[in-house]
């Protein structure tokens, strides 16, 4: 018996028992909270914030928010570590991408904003006064939870409206009780998928019975499968497609197997092409995902498109929740996974369908463009062109060529609003 193993589980159900944690964040906010109302303290403000991340209590997120969004001014003088110049310019056209350059008469540009750590860049290096007068901002944040310093540092910013987009509800509501600048839009990564990458691979024969396409990180809990494959009546031909992640490794994920006698059903792929992700996908029957908080999951998203019903636990707090409904797939609970995968290995879905009509990239920019627009008409600003079409597939880019080639130099000239 592998005692490595043993002891990482023994954590693993220690840190995702919601009780525990949950009491143990309502001591952390008793005294936050004491310590806040006496003074504001930033240690204190930054534990109540950090309760709100991750709580799943409801109660509790309404309890320490008054505190937080109070203390938002000592709050800000974190300390962080910014990029060196160079190394900003190389996200120039990706994770800060012009999606619509600025245009006569004062009508703004808009710059898509992709990975929570890329606002700190914004707050250290970049002009924020010349940028906001020249782009709208639209935020991708890449995790739940937005009760973070580097999002509400730009209610500073209060004479500007920046768009956050929030797929998952309680950020979304979170930030409409705020009634800031900070703008929530019900979208997120899982919205964004170009449906063309998966069609060369739509008519591979079935070689898996599911797939799961997660980073080899402790929070993606692939214990949980092995744990059903271990029980389940039939045995089931698992496709595990992965990278390192967080210190974990594939030798983790074999002794995880190892330790539940589920190897011989695992087949591995690691660090693959993104092309060869979708063809193996597309050899599969369906997908499915373990952990219990995300951002926005894109490798469901991509499933859809793959043409793959998806399975995501019913206990799951992430934006992909919303785009997984009758058509797609199944909210299952744990102890309901192998009969989810029997459902709906039996059902015939037709996933793609629904994701061509409801969310892929033109969908998306389509329902941003209209958000953004109304926006500007309401403030009587100038509204003449559209916003071009990007896709996060995998990583962010143009889905026309031509966009890419017209907007190159405006993502080369975000270097002026460096910071000297």
């Amino acid at each position: 018996m592998d005692s490595k193993t043993l002891i990482f589980l023994a954590k693993q159900r220690i840190r995702e028992d919601r009780i525990v944690v949950n009491t143990g964040l309502c001591s952390v906010a008793l005294l936050g909270g004491l310590r806040a109302v006496a003074g504001q303290n930033l240690a204190a403000v930054e534990a109540l914030a950090s309760v709100h991340r991750r709580t799943t209590w409801n109660g509790l997120r309404r309890l320490v928010e008054p505190h937080v969004v109070r203390g938002r001014s000592v709050y800000f003088q974190a300390p962080s570590v910014a990029l060196a110049e160079d190394n900003i310019a190389k996200i120039f056209g990706n994770r800060l991408m012009v999606l619509k350059e600025p245009g006569p008469n004062g009508e703004k540009g808009v710059l898509f904003v992709m990975v929570s750590n890329t606002f700190r860049v914004l707050l250290d290096r970049m002009d924020l006064d010349r940028l906001l007068g020249d782009y709208t901002l639209v935020f991708e944040p890449s995790w739940s939870g937005y009760c973070h310093r580097d999002m509400l540092a730009f209610t500073r910013w209060s004479q500007h409206e920046v768009f956050v987009l929030s797929a998952e509800e309680g950020d979304f509501a979170f930030l409409a009780r705020m009634k800031s600048n900070l703008i929530p839009v019900p979208l997120g990564p899982c919205d964004w998928v170009d449906p063309r990458v998966a069609e060369p691979f739509l008519g591979n024969p079935k070689e898996f019975d599911i797939v799961m396409n997660s980073n080899w990180g402790a929070w993606k809990r692939h214990f949980v499968l092995f744990r059903m494959l271990a029980k389940a009546k039939r045995k089931y031909r698992v496709l595990l497609l992965g990278w390192n992640w967080s210190g974990q490794t594939r030798v983790d994920i074999e002794r995880q197997a190892d330790y539940y006698g589920v190897r011989s059903q695992l087949v591995f792929y690691e660090d693959i092409p993104y092309a060869n992700v979708m063809d193996l996908s597309c050899r599969s029957k369906l997908s499915i995902l373990l952990s219990l908080k995300e951002g926005s999951n894109r490798a469901i998203a991509e499933s859809i498109f793959c043409n793959l019903p998806v399975i995501v636990l019913a206990n799951h707090v992430g934006g992909i929740r919303k785009n997984v409904v009758a058509e797609t797939g199944r909210l299952a609970k744990e102890s309901e996974l192998e009969a989810a995968v029997e459902q709906l290995m039996a059902a015939k879905l037709e996933p793609r369908k629904w994701g061509l009509e409801n969310v892929t990239c033109m969908k998306s920019t389509e329902k941003l463009n209209n958000v953004l627009e109304a926006h500007a008409l309401k403030r009587g600003e100038p509204w003449t062109r559209g916003i071009a079409v990007r896709s996060n597939s995998p990583e962010s880019s143009y889905f026309d060529p031509a966009d890419k080639t017209r907007l190159a130099g405006f993502n080369e000239s975000l270097s002026k609003y460096i910071r000297q």
